[in-house]
C-alpha cells in the first residue's frame, strides 16, 4: 500500500514502528525489504515472477483476505537510486503506491549516515552491510570523496574545490535542466553499488534532486512529504475521540503521525510508544569549518525544496 523511500538516517525507523503500532497495518516480514535494489532477482525472467517474488516480503496471502489492512516497505535506499528503483516499482507494483518520504537537516544526516557506518556496534548482519571502505576515514575525508565522485560525472559543475563556494549563475542555469538528469544517471550507475552502505554521503542529502526524479514519474498527490525535525517540537495533548482534527499542527511525534493517517487514509490512532527508533549518540560533533562548508554546498539545494514542495519548505533547515 505504501512505501517510505528515505531519506536515509532521517527518521524512516521511527516512522515506519510508529505506523506499526495502528491496528489497521501490518508490518512486512523485514522491515527494508531491498527487493527492488540490493535484493532485486535479476535470474526472474518475467514480470509475473518479480512480482511474486518482492510480494513474497509481505503477507499478502493473509491480507488478501482483510482488503482494510495497510502493509508497506521501508528502505530508506530507494530515494537516492531512483535509475534502478522506479522502473522496477512499476513493473512489480502495478497499482497506486502512496510514497513517504522524510528530510532531516542534510548536514546532521551526513554526520548521521558517517557515524553508523563507521561503527561495529551491531549486529554481524548490519555490520557487513554498512560496509568497511569509511572505517579508517575521517569524515572530511569522506565528505572529499563523494565532492570528487559527482565532480567525475559533471553532476556539480557549479561546485569551486578551491574555494569551496558555489558559483550561483552556474548552478542556476544547471540545476533542473536535462544535462543535470544524465549526469545524476550516470553518478548512480558508477557510484552506487549494490553491496554496501559506505557510499553517497553527500549525494543523499540533495532532496530537491532526488524527488524530483520521483515526481515526474508519479503524481504529487501520491507523496507525503515529512521533516523529521518537526517529530521532535512540542505538540497539544490530544482529547475527545482520538480525530486528528483535534490536535493543531503544533508538532511532535502525534501531529507528524496525523498527517501520516490522514495521507492513508485511516483513522486517526494515538501512538502509544514515541520513542525514537534506530538512534545513536556522535562520538565527536562535526568541525565548524566542515559544518560551514556543507552548509554552502546545501543552501541553494534547500531553498529548491519550496518550488518543488510549497511555501512550508521556505528554508526548512533556518540556515542563515
Amino acid at each position: 500500500t505504501y512505501m517510505i523511500l528515505g531519506a536515509q538516517k532521517s527518521g524512516t525507523t521511527s516512522v515506519y514502528e510508529y505506523m506499526n503500532q495502528h491496528p489497521l497495518i501490518v508490518r512486512a516480514r523485514r522491515r527494508e525489504t531491498h527487493c527492488l535494489d540490493w535484493r532485486w532477482n535479476e535470474k526472474l525472467s518475467t514480470r509475473e515472477e518479480r512480482t511474486e517474488y518482492c510480494q513474497s516480503y509481505f503477507h499478502t496471502e493473509n491480507l488478501r483476505k482483510y482488503p482494510s489492512i495497510l502493509t508497506g516497505d521501508s528502505t530508506p535506499s530507494y530515494l537516492l537510486d531512483s535509475y534502478r528503483t522506479i522502473p522496477r516499482l512499476k513493473e512489480v507494483f502495478t497499482w497506486k503506491m502512496k510514497l513517504i518520504v522524510i528530510l532531516r537537516d542534510p548536514v546532521k544526516r551526513a554526520k548521521s549516515h558517517y557515524e553508523m557506518v563507521t561503527s561495529l556496534d551491531g549486529t554481524p548482519e548490519q555490520v557487513k552491510t554498512r560496509g568497511k571502505q569509511w572505517v579508517n576515514k575521517t569524515l572530511e575525508e569522506v565528505i572529499e570523496i563523494d565532492f570528487q565522485n559527482m565532480k567525475s560525472v559533471g553532476l556539480i559543475p557549479y561546485w569551486n574545490t578551491q574555494t569551496q563556494t558555489i558559483d550561483g549563475d552556474v548552478f542556476d542555469s544547471f540545476v533542473g535542466s536535462k544535462e543535470e538528469d544524465v549526469a545524476f544517471e550516470d553518478y548512480l550507475k558508477i557510484h552506487v553499488p549494490m553491496n554496501t552502505g559506505s557510499h553517497s554521503l553527500l549525494s543523499r542529502g540533495l532532496y530537491e534532486l532526488q524527488l524530483r526524479q520521483w515526481m515526474k514519474e508519479f503524481d504529487h498527490d501520491q507523496f507525503l512529504v515529512l521533516k523529521l525535525e518537526d517529530m521532535s517540537q512540542s505538540f497539544p495533548q490530544m482529547h475527545g475521540n482520538r480525530d486528528c482534527s483535534d490536535v493543531s499542527d503544533g508538532g511532535g511525534v502525534q501531529s507528524t503521525m496525523n498527517k501520516v493517517w490522514k495521507f492513508l487514509e485511516l483513522p486517526c490512532y494515538k501512538v502509544q510508544d514515541e520513542s525514537a527508533k534506530n538512534t545513536r549518540s556522535y562520538q565527536k560533533e562535526i568541525k565548524d569549518e566542515t559544518k560551514k562548508v556543507l552548509e554552502r554546498f546545501y543552501a541553494p539545494h534547500n531553498q529548491r525544496l519550496e518550488s518543488l514542495l510549497g511555501t512550508e519548505w521556505y528554508n526548512p533547515w533556518h540556515v542563515a
